[in-house]
């Protein structure tokens, strides 16, 4: 991969296996939408709108001084190439493609991914943008940008000075209290980053002491901002799949369950985008008739 710069614009060039419009869809981070041919949304408090063309992906409103931080982000640094062989060389695994090529896991901000997921618990992900987008609005930093006006996803301290009214007025509903106790805990000083280089068990542990967070939300925290590249979140889709793929579609036991995500090896979470994906496009029906 190279970098070079034009004009308020930063180019990746040499990327490979990485469909951008797939990867800010795919369920993952909740602040991307179409925009003027590419994907516009605010990592960090920096807008971007994101292009991509063949092996090119651009990045206008960067600059050089955020080249890293956008390359961290996209995790251009990871040979998703070597992945996605290992993964179509399973049998049980290779009928997520071409379905799930491309798809990159991003490496979001650790709280705004907490509170995200938070959001995410029994809900859709149009829904779950929505919510987020009004919370953005509602307490985030305005920014404008090729004529939009966006917002930066608040600080812990913005959002636990709200009310739990406020909170539920923008569509949180019986998530309201999770979201301001885990701020204000946030706000308060306990810091999410330590649990980048902790042991998976011991961050997931960590999570869960979040009142409102279960195994699925901690585990998308990990997976999704922290680097945990084997933390594996388990929702409705992917306990589906799973049993088609690794149980001929039979019941199984959890524990069997989660034998079968630990055969998938260290890179087991990027696998269960690619099951995600996959799951979600042949849809509940096709899971039923055994097309996996």
């Amino acid at each position: 991969m190279n970098i070079s710069f034009e004009n308020n614009k930063v180019i990746f060039s040499g990327v490979n296996c990485f469909d951008l419009e797939k990867s800010c869809s795919c369920g993952q981070a909740f602040r991307w939408r179409p925009f003027s041919g590419g994907q516009l949304g605010v990592v960090r408090g920096e807008p971007a709108l994101l292009r991509q063309e063949g092996g090119f992906i651009t990045v206008e409103g960067a600059s050089p001084a955020s080249a890293a931080m956008w390359a961290h982000y996209l995790d251009l640094g990871r040979d998703y190439a070597a992945i996605e062989s290992a993964v179509m060389n399973d049998p049980r695994l290779a009928v997520c493609f071409p379905e799930a090529h491309g798809i990159r896991v991003f490496n979001q901000e650790p709280f705004e991914a907490l509170i995200s997921f938070i959001i995410s618990q029994n809900n859709n992900i149009k829904r779950i943008s929505g919510i987020v987008e009004r919370l953005c609005a509602l307490c985030g930093e305005p920014i404008e940008f090729m004529g939009e006006r966006l917002f930066a996803f608040p600080a812990p301290e913005r959002i636990a000075a709200l009310s739990a009214g406020e909170l539920t007025s923008i569509g949180t509903g019986y998530r309201a209290p999770f979201i301001k106790e885990a701020a204000e805990r946030v706000a308060a000083g306990y810091e999410l980053e330590p649990l980048r280089s902790m042991e998976l068990d011991e961050a997931r542990r960590e999570l869960l002491s979040f009142n409102g967070v279960g195994p699925k939300v901690a585990d998308c925290v990990l997976l999704f901002s922290l680097q945990h590249s084997s933390a594996f979140p388990i929702d409705v889709w992917i306990d589906r799949a799973m049993k088609a793929m690794f149980f001929e579609g039979n019941k199984a036991k959890k524990a069997e369950l989660y034998e079968a995500v630990s055969s998938l090896g260290e890179y087991s979470g990027l696998i269960q985008q690619y099951i995600f994906q996959y799951a979600r496009t042949i849809g509940r029906d096709g899971l039923k008739a055994g097309r996996i």
